[in-house]
């Protein structure tokens, strides 16, 4: 006789394997695919990050340039996303993932055959930055294949990047003797070509899918969307002054824009710090590939913590130990890489969607669209990266080691932490004052 509980677990089991078969098979391998390319189109990463003295001196530039190109192609990455996103509902996502990858092969010719710092700049700072346009796409494909397991879906397509430089920066260091930055753009170039074949010969729409059919088809539907849009875009001044007006969303928009220099720090500067304090390679490769796997551990990490506690104690907290993390980059001590990669890893992906959730409950009153409102919280996060790409540059560039920039991370992180802890506090007093009126009044 088999136990009940054994039972139940035998058809859990077998429940989850069937509605793993609801899903098509095209749409696993599409996903398989798309993963592949995705995990080798972090070497882009890697090569921006490891090999900044090899890209100086071959161009004959300073950080500050490299810096500033680097800024540009995140501000046009962050400009370009809902533009694409607006060609992904009207042209549809295997246009503009074909667009996309035609710029980005030719971005990486440019960078490849120009030999030039003006070259250079055109290829990655602004031909590079144009692949924001892509950034709907896949969100678009996933849930137009995939009707059971989206969320699955879309969680193992996020995880390639993260996962290609955890795996991939041991093995280039390693075999860094012979392998430059010039060959592995030169293998960016093969998997881009790839891609380009991927999406003409296997990328097509689910038109068998019934909820892309229930789309509204009417034309004075279409145009109801057009103008709501329209007005929208009109409106993002004023509500932008508004935003400014609440204390929490102030304080969302000055973290996010703290998040964004934080992570230009790192994306863009961390391998040239540890290379500045003559780190060993093996612990900054190890550092890399640790920073690579706590991205999605740190975003599951405080994911949990901002659905089982006050998410603003938990940004506080998640803030906190940024001060930290960056506290002890700073010492440069010999385990510094590794001690700072593992808790900023913890806190790597949970600022956004924390910070985008309390703005989003600050303004549940309001008729604002949730979003526009998003937009300008995502374009403040970039505009951090911008400013901390370039500034880590000068500050190079004047003083030849990047304590300044490290220095501006700590100091607006812990204004950052503070802030979150004092809304709290705040709001729990207020929280207090109203119960306290309302016993009064019974």
């Amino acid at each position: 006789m088999i136990p009940d509980k054994c039972k139940s677990y035998q058809t859990s089991r077998t429940k989850e394997a069937i509605t793993l078969l609801k899903e098509k098979n095209y749409a696993w391998l599409l996903l398989s695919l798309l993963w592949f390319f995705s995990f080798f189109g972090s070497i882009g990463r890697f090569v921006q990050s490891y090999y900044q003295n090899d890209i100086s001196q071959y161009l004959g530039v300073g950080r500050a340039f490299l810096g500033l190109t680097w800024s540009v192609n995140l501000l046009i990455t962050a400009l370009c996303a809902p533009i694409g996103g607006l060609l992904v509902d009207k042209y549809g996502y295997k246009k503009v993932m074909l667009l996309t990858g035609i710029i980005g092969n030719i971005a990486i010719v440019t960078v490849l055959f120009s030999n030039t710092s003006v070259g250079y700049f055109i290829g990655f700072g602004i031909l590079s930055g144009l692949s924001g346009i892509n950034a709907s796409s896949i969100y678009v494909l996933v849930s137009n294949w995939f009707k059971h397991h989206r969320a699955k879906a879309l969680m193992i397509a996020s995880s390639a990047g993260s996962l290609g430089l955890a795996v991939l920066t041991p093995l280039f260091v390693y075999f860094q003797d012979w392998l430059d930055w010039m060959k592995l753009y030169w293998i960016l170039l093969v998997i881009g070509c790839g891609s380009i074949l991927f999406i003409l010969f296997f990328v097509r729409t689910n038109d068998s899918d019934d909820e892309a059919n229930e789309a509204p088809s009417s034309s004075s539907e279409s145009l109801k969307k057009e103008r709501k849009l329209l007005d929208n875009a009109r409106n993002w001044l004023p509500n932008f002054i508004g935003y400014c007006k609440n204390p929490t969303l102030v304080v969302v928009m000055i973290a996010l824009f703290t998040c964004g220099f934080n992570m230009g720090t790192v994306e863009r500067h961390l391998v040239a710090i540890q290379q500045v304090s003559h780190v060993h390679e093996a612990v900054f490769a190890t550092s890399l590939s640790l920073l690579g796997l706590l991205e999605l551990v740190g975003g599951l990490f405080f994911s949990f913590l901002l659905d089982r506690m006050n998410r603003l104690l938990a940004l506080a907290i998640l803030y906190g130990v940024r001060v930290m993390a960056f506290a002890i980059l700073m010492m440069h001590f010999d385990l510094a890489p590794i001690l700072f990669s593992l808790m900023f890893g913890a806190s790597y992906l949970g600022a956004i969607p924390g910070g985008i959730l309390v703005a989003t409950e600050a303004l549940k009153s309001s008729s604002k669209s949730i979003g526009l409102q998003t937009g300008v919280l995502l374009l403040v996060h970039h505009l951090g990266g911008v400013f901390s790409g370039y500034f880590g540059g000068i500050n190079y560039d004047l003083f030849k080691n990047y304590q300044l920039l490290i220095g501006v991370d700590i100091g607006l992180t812990v204004f950052s932490a503070a802030a979150y802890y004092y809304i709290y506090r705040s709001t729990a007093k207020q929280k207090l004052t109203n119960v306290g009126r309302y016993n009064e009044s019974l």
